[in-house]
């Protein structure tokens, strides 16, 4: 089994064991296994991008920091409702990373992908949309919550704007982490702000913890093409 896999596996139990945490109500195990999510993608992608530019590694090595930092926080937001408009501040961060990561990569990838107006439009339509179905319960949170759908609505768009999809099946991996992080951000809009759903907390962390592991493989994929002997052209 090849290295990559085995971090992708051991990513794939450590999700697991924070999944079963929740439902067997035992939140040691949580903790532990959501600090471990961050960290494993980060060695993982830090592994696999050697001999990369470092601008490169940086701006992912960053997002997956902040994605970190605000998990904790996020833990703990129960207990402390502070923790929440923290943590919705540390994940803008997070997703500005990648936003620089994925413009980088837009940018150096020559000849540059086309404007996909189609995808914009409805995308941006359908997040509108349902922060405007949302504006009502959101109460004092109203300007952190648009602040994070604006970092959200710019990190999608550069996404889907980095690749030539169909030259560069790489990238379906990111934009599918993209559009799973916008689902799992709805879902906690809908759990904490209007009303709980049932096992609400299951479907946020599968739907987040897998656009991570999205967002991380479509990048290190599409840099290790470009790496490749033949294709030695990344700056």
């Amino acid at each position: 089994m090849r290295n990559g896999s085995i971090y992708i596996l051991f990513y794939a139990v450590t999700l697991a064991v924070y999944i079963f945490s929740i439902t067997a109500h035992q939140p040691i195990p949580g903790y532990i296994s959501k600090l471990f999510l961050s960290l494993i993608l980060a060695i993982y992608f830090y592994n696999g991008t050697s001999g990369v530019p470092a601008v490169f590694r940086i701006l992912p090595l960053s997002a997956l920091f902040f994605a970190g930092l605000g998990d904790m926080c996020l833990l703990f937001a129960a207990q402390e409702r502070t923790l929440f408009t923290m943590a919705l501040g540390i994940f803008i961060l997070s997703l500005l990373s990648y936003s620089g990561f994925f413009l980088k990569i837009r940018y150096s990838n020559y000849p540059l992908p086309k404007c996909q107006w189609a995808f914009i439009i409805i995308s941006e339509a359908a997040i509108v949309a349902f922060i405007y179905l949302m504006l009502p319960y959101l109460g004092s949170m109203a300007v952190p919550v648009i602040l994070f759908t604006i970092a959200i609505s710019l990190a999608l768009q550069c996404v889907r704007h980095a690749f030539r999809l169909e030259e560069q099946p790489q990238g379906w991996y990111a934009l599918a982490g993209a559009l799973l992080y916008v689902v799992s951000s709805a879902f906690i809009a809908i759990q904490y702000f209007y009303h709980p759903i049932p096992g609400g907390e299951i479907y946020i962390i599968s739907t987040y913890g897998l656009a991570q592991l999205g967002l991380i493989q479509g990048g290190l994929l599409y840099l290790r093409m470009r790496m490749a002997p033949a294709n030695n052209e990344l700056d």
